[in-house]
């Protein structure tokens, strides 16, 4: 048999094996991972569907407010429910003038925002009193769920409420008990340390309510809010080596100073020669023996699923009964409990054990047949590429003589294939590809991406030949630049080139960053003259975690951020620039399905008269059908997508068919204004398109106003100038809208034919109020001097009305008589 034949079919099969058992060991570690052995990830919501605010009673530090936020978050998110918390921190601030301090605060920060909340959840009992007191003011009609409450008598005052219902903070100390008393059935003195809080003066009541049952233990406690801290350090020291210690709610001194539960457990430790038993989480881990306490995390996750029952379903929170039952936690430290020399068969089955060592074959056992798969098929590959390395070794004997030949070929296709042609960089896949195999995810590293500004017009203006010249000197400067700073450089397409450091990280004022920016401000030459560029910057520095190859991704996202934000500017990648991508994407894809199966639609606001309160024409505003983004969302990108004009018009068909539609009804048709685009401007056949569209429906050219924004007169040239004739020959009226977000100059108006003035709700909200609202009358006296009228928009409160009322404004257009409504509400619109 042919000698290649051997070698080809043992290195199929050994390879072939290697393969096979690859396979299974991916195989293996898939289902471990879906298992649950590779630590997971909360999955996040699909989407956001219901908003929920948090009223805790503590501060983030508390110790069960861990606990709280991983029920929370698992009840809500997987559900599509977000949530926002707002701490009380009574433990700090508990006084009845704190609470008072506190509402004023809720009230001023929250009062809007609550409204846009469907639910509350509410965390401990300060939370819910707070709640039961301010529900008819700031939680009206809203469903509230509670938990971690102590008094039973708050909680079933709270349930009898019909929008609430909860969960009773259940207390586990008489397991604690039980417990410490059968690990040391010898131990007949029993010490509590407490503080003379609510919560710790309850402690005290359970813990010495067991002196009847058990008369034969002695019972003392240790009130720390009677001693300075001196005296309680002392306190501790006295407590006998033979007792058992119960490390109860414990936070304040005499002197009234709060100590963390860290600073506590530690003093407790360190001075306390009895075992340490916690009937509440947190401090094993520091050497309190254990106890049981409630499992917080399963409650507040119950709390959140009544939410999601109620918000996604509908259920009615008035059916939901008070919960008095909640699972518990057993939990000890292991190497505490091996020191009393204690067994695991004394404590229930379902112990949790803290710091306990675990052996080799415990930590890895489900990992040991991937690892031996994984060993196996290594070796299967070594051997079949051993195999193929002496077959290789028998061709390259065989072929010596043209040995020299092939290399070279070798060499010049590898060059060819690695280099771009032109400038002789490294090409977009060699510079990938190195990158991914000289950097791994855990090392520092930059990478940077540069993209051309005005790069098409060189090649238009003069020519392909000059624009390759171009791209010449500046790959000469940057390749100069990365081998005096041992960075990698290649083109990476057209006119953009990527580069990365290793062991660096760079911010866009770091100095090599304005090194690389410095190289386009130096004038080019081209042809006869000189020219000089810019360049858009985007960088992405590793993170510990994102593989190499996504930072390219990243980096082309910050510099199309840069493009975008003006050009010639340097970004960072955040991961928000991503997500603003991948919503932009989402929101043209929405636009363009509507643009080709109508779904797009138009609400109509009234203007109305400030003196007669006659409604006197109508704002024409697009929405999407059947879509969560509103036009502050999919108009900006739909401009930036360059499809203005496109949109444009389909918004003037809608309005003038909408006005025919009302012509035939009969009704009194009053003038809709239309939002004009300074995007437009390059739609020359934009007055044609309207003219005939108003032909078309049988409108007059009077019912159609055209709303147009300062940018579009920010210079005075013969576009407009030509657009602003045909407007008026044809009959149109023109407005000027947002007055006061650009430049706000009154001199526009010497030149531009608009008849009305419409004052932006910025200048509104800012101005209008005590001591500013002279500037509001003199804008609107000066336009009155100038000949033309002047709309109020943004207009909510019955104050504003009849202050400009006074102030002698022509029009009103804001929610104080209407939000945007459908056409048949609109145009029977009467204002109160």
């Amino acid at each position: 048999m042919d000698r290649n034949k051997v070698y080809k079919f043992y290195k199929m099969f050994f390879a072939l094996i290697g393969a096979v058992c690859m396979i299974l060991a991916l195989v293996q570690l898939a289902f471990e991972i879906k298992s649950g052995f590779m630590p997971g990830y909360m999955k996040g919501p699909d989407e956001v569907k219901h908003k929920v605010l948090f009223l805790s009673s503590f501060d983030p530090m508390y110790y069960t407010y861990k606990d709280q936020i991983r029920g929370i978050e698992e009840g809500l998110y997987s559900n599509d429910i977000e949530f926002d918390v707002c701490y009380m921190d009574t433990k700090i601030y508990g006084s009845d003038k704190d609470i008072e301090e506190f509402y004023k605060y809720f009230s001023k920060r929250y009062n809007n925002d609550v409204m846009h909340y469907e639910a509350i959840l509410l965390g401990d009992d300060a939370a819910l009193r707070f709640a039961l007191e301010h529900q008819e003011e700031l939680f009206k009609g809203l469903p509230m769920v509670f938990f971690g409450i102590n008094s039973l008598d708050l909680a079933q005052r709270a349930e009898a409420n019909p929008m609430m219902t909860g969960f009773y903070e259940l207390d586990y100390f008489a397991d604690t008990f039980e417990e410490a008393i059968t690990l040391f059935p010898e131990r007949k003195n029993l010490y509590a340390l407490c503080d003379t809080s609510p919560a710790g003066k309850a402690d005290l009541e359970k813990f010495l309510s067991y002196r009847g049952r058990y008369p034969e233990y002695d019972f003392h406690a240790i009130t720390s809010t009677e001693l300075e801290p001196t005296a309680i350090l002392e306190a501790l020291k006295k407590v006998p080596e033979d007792a058992i210690f119960f490390f109860m709610t414990c936070y304040d001194d005499k002197f009234g100073e709060r100590h963390s539960l860290f600073e506590t457990t530690s003093l407790i430790v360190n001075n306390v020669k009895a075992p340490i038993f916690r009937p509440y989480a947190e401090g094993r881990e520091y050497g309190v023996l254990g106890g049981t306490y409630m499992d917080f995390s399963v409650q507040t996750r119950n709390a959140a699923e009544i939410v999601s029952e109620v918000l996604n379903n509908g259920a009615d929170i008035s059916t939901y009964e008070l919960s008095l039952f909640t699972p518990s936690i057993t939990q000890y430290n292991y190497m505490v409990l091996k020191h009393y020399g204690l067994s695991e068969n004394l404590l229930p089955k379902d112990t949790i054990y803290v710091n306990k060592p675990e052996s080799f074959v415990e930590v890895y056992k489900n990992m040991l047949p991937v690892a031996v798969l994984i060993v196996v098929s290594m070796l299967f590959f070594m051997g079949s590429i051993l195999i193929a390395f002496v077959q290789e070794k028998q061709n390259v004997r065989a072929l010596k003589a043209s040995k020299a030949q092939l290399v070279n070929s070798q060499i010049k296709l590898i060059y060819q294939a690695e280099h771009d042609e032109l400038l002789g960089l490294l090409n977009r896949r060699t510079i990938v590809d190195n990158l991914n195999s000289n950097l791994t995810a855990d090392q520092e590293f930059t990478v940077i991406m540069l993209d051309l500004d005005g790069f098409k017009d060189i090649n238009e203006n003069y020519g392909h030949d000059v624009g390759d010249n171009l791209l010449k000197d500046i790959a000469k400067s940057l390749r100069k630049f990365a081998e005096k700073n041992g960075m990698t450089l290649g083109r990476y397409g057209g006119d953009e080139f990527i580069m990365f450091a290793k062991d660096k990280i760079l911010n866009k004022e770091s100095p090599l960053v304005k090194d690389i920016t410095d190289i386009f401000s130096k004038p080019l030459s081209i042809g006869s003259g000189h020219v000089v560029m810019s360049a858009s910057v985007g960088i992405s520095n590793s993170d510990g975690e994102t593989p190499p190859e996504q930072h390219v991704i990243n980096a082309e996202i910050a510099m199309y951020e840069a493009k975008n934000r003006g050009k010639n500017m340097v970004f960072v990648y955040e991961d928000d620039m991503k997500q603003k991508v991948m919503e932009e994407s989402r929101i043209k894809d929405s636009f363009l399905k509507a643009f080709d199966n109508d779904g797009f639609y138009m609400k109509y606001q009234p203007k109305v008269s400030a003196h007669t309160k006659e409604v006197i024409g109508y704002e024409a505003l697009v929405r999407l059908r059947n879509s969560k983004y509103g036009p502050g969302q999919f108009i900006p990108v739909i401009e930036k997508s360059g499809w203005t004009s496109r949109l444009g018009r389909l918004i003037t068909k809608l309005v003038v068919k909408q006005l025919g539609e009302w012509k035939k009804m009969g009704k009194e048709i009053k003038p809709v204004s239309i939002n004009f685009s300074s995007r437009q401007i390059n739609d020359t056949e934009y007055c044609k398109y309207l003219e005939a569209v108003l032909k078309e429906y049988d409108v007059d050219p009077k019912y159609v106003q055209i709303e147009i924004t300062e940018s579009l007169l920010m210079e005075e040239n013969s576009i407009t100038k030509e657009l602003f004739e045909s407007f008026k020959n044809l009959g149109v009226i023109l407005l000027l809208d947002d007055f006061g977000t650009g430049y706000s100059s009154l001199a526009y108006l010497t030149y531009v034919p608009v008849e009305d003035v419409k004052l932006d709700k910025s200048l509104v909200d800012t101005y209008l109020c005590e001591g500013k609202e002279d500037f509001i009358k003199d804008v609107i006296q000066l336009v009155h001097d100038m000949g033309k009228s002047i709309t109020i928009e943004g207009v909510e409160k019955d104050w504003q009305y009849n202050k400009l009322r006074e102030f002698n404004a022509d029009t009103i257009q804001g929610y104080y008589f209407s939000p945007p409504l459908d056409p048949e509400e609109a145009i029977d619109f009467k204002a109160e």
